[in-house]
């Protein structure tokens, strides 16, 4: 519960002001006191005096004594007391919402590298008992191979799959694809059976698309009251998860599917052609896997790093210039917020998808760099002609015509573009063509975003 010190209160100058002015107004004796009778404003006087109090959520921090008329002043002290206490919750909730947003940033960042469904669960697993009290954690996922459900388990840093069946909690999530709260299974008559040995419990699904590939519940052997806050941050977490269990699986089916071709390369010499074709077509669908965001399917951050360095060593033999463009969607947490992230992602798809029509020639790249951000390298690009690349995606993105009425540019989505562009040398590095980028894009934020700024990096004279 917030607490509001009515010494710290008076200690505000322009508080304190106003109170003297409010006394010598009325013209009235008063002494203002803390709730253990200490004088904090006021002299003692003898005569008989009213008492006034100054409370806020039905709490006395504090007294007015005086005639009458004093009691203006404790009506003033207790209004003041609100504000203040309206002040100090919308910073509680501030910090709250930006705690939040770290949490699901950092969510992010830490299951976008899980490569098995293993390495997600144990990231579900440690993140959710951050965030939650719990004593058990268990997945229900639909098997992509078989399309029975398993009940799996992390014990011993190992996996275990049993079977599972859509029944109590779990399968009247599964079917409904909502998230459940039960904090007294005694109570519940559809969650008994199978969970004697637990008391509370959150179950989730986990939802790619509008399908349910499974759910993830946490529980614990003692009565729990989780809340809806509680239920909030977790269904977060499981919305995280789901994508990247999903991916694990396609990815790990794939892995699976090469092995056994490679099984009957061996097995059978006489199919060693056809084999060979389709062992080919998985690798390059792992590669592109790999190598391909999954939101916007344009290239990823990895293979933005591999492909600059290969265009940078290839340019500097050629001693040909090389640009670099890195755009950022302007005030999307904004518009994230606002629309929710399904919109969001869209937004970002249809930049994506027009940076794409834009940059066709077969040496230039688009990747997603990160979050909002994207990045272009232009091979044989000089800055005249990089500068009229961002400008016409610019443009490109602001004709979108998507509608964002939290942004402080424009009423639709826009986006600022950092160039740098130079002739490679030994003297320098893609990281400082990267850093130079970086800090075009800052400068055309700071210029008033909607734009673009360019800079020029040269190698040091020794």
């Amino acid at each position: 519960m917030t607490f509001i010190k009515l010494k710290k209160l008076l200690a505000k100058p322009k508080l304190r002001s106003l109170l003297q002015s409010l006394l010598e107004a009325l013209d009235s004796p008063a002494v203002i006191k803390d709730v253990e009778g200490n004088i904090l404003l006021g002299k003692i006087f003898e005569q008989a005096v009213e008492r006034y109090p100054i409370a806020i959520e039905a709490q006395i921090i504090g007294w007015v004594e005086g005639d009458r008329k004093v009691a203006t002043i404790a009506d003033s002290l207790t209004f003041a007391a609100l504000q203040e206490l309206e002040k100090k919750h919308l910073a509680a909730e501030t910090l709250d919402k930006y705690e939040e947003l770290n949490f699901l940033y950092d969510i992010s960042s830490k299951i976008s590298t899980c490569l098995s469904i293993q390495e997600v669960i144990e990231v579900v697993i440690d993140e959710a008992k951050k965030l939650i009290n719990t004593t058990e954690i268990s997945f229900m996922l639909i098997n992509r191979q078989t399309s029975e459900l398993e009940i799996i388990q992390l014990q011993h840093n190992q996996l275990q799959r049993t079977a599972g069946t859509i029944s109590g909690i779990e399968g009247q999530v599964m079917r409904s694809g909502k998230a459940e709260i039960v904090n007294n299974i005694s109570q519940d008559s559809s969650s008994l059976g199978e969970l004697n040995a637990i008391s509370s419990l959150i179950c989730a699904p986990l939802t790619v698309q509008n399908q349910t590939i499974g759910v993830i519940t946490i529980s614990h052997t003692e009565p729990i009251d989780y809340t809806t806050e509680d239920l909030k941050l977790f269904s977060a977490l499981t919305s995280q998860a789901a994508t990247a269990i999903q991916t694990t699986q396609y990815y790990e089916q794939l892995k699976e599917y090469s092995r056994t071709l490679e099984k009957k390369v061996v097995e059978r010499t006489q199919e060693l052609a056809e084999a060979n074709a389709k062992l080919q077509t998985v690798n390059q669908e792992l590669n592109r896997i790999a190598t391909t965001d999954d939101l916007t399917q344009i290239h990823n951050r990895r293979y933005f790093n591999e492909y600059l360095l290969q265009e940078w060593r290839r340019l500097m033999r050629e001693r040909h210039p090389i640009s670099l463009i890195i755009c950022d969607v302007d005030y999307f947490k904004l518009y994230n917020d606002h629309y929710g992230h399904p919109q969001g992602d869209q937004c970002l798809q249809k930049v994506a998808d027009a940076m794409e029509k834009l940059v066709k020639r077969p040496a230039d790249l688009v990747a997603r760099y990160g979050g909002e951000e994207f990045a272009i390298i232009l091979s044989n690009t000089n800055g005249l002609g990089a500068a009229q690349v961002a400008e016409d995606i610019r443009l490109a993105v602001l004709n979108l015509g998507i509608f964002h009425p939290l942004s402080k540019v424009h009423q639709f989505v826009t986006l600022s573009s950092g160039i740098a562009t130079t002739i490679p040398s030994p003297e320098l590095s893609p990281e400082t063509l990267i850093n130079m980028a970086d800090k075009a894009l800052y400068e055309a934020k700071e210029t008033g975003r909607n734009c673009y700024c360019l800079k020029a990096v040269r190698p040091k004279i020794l």
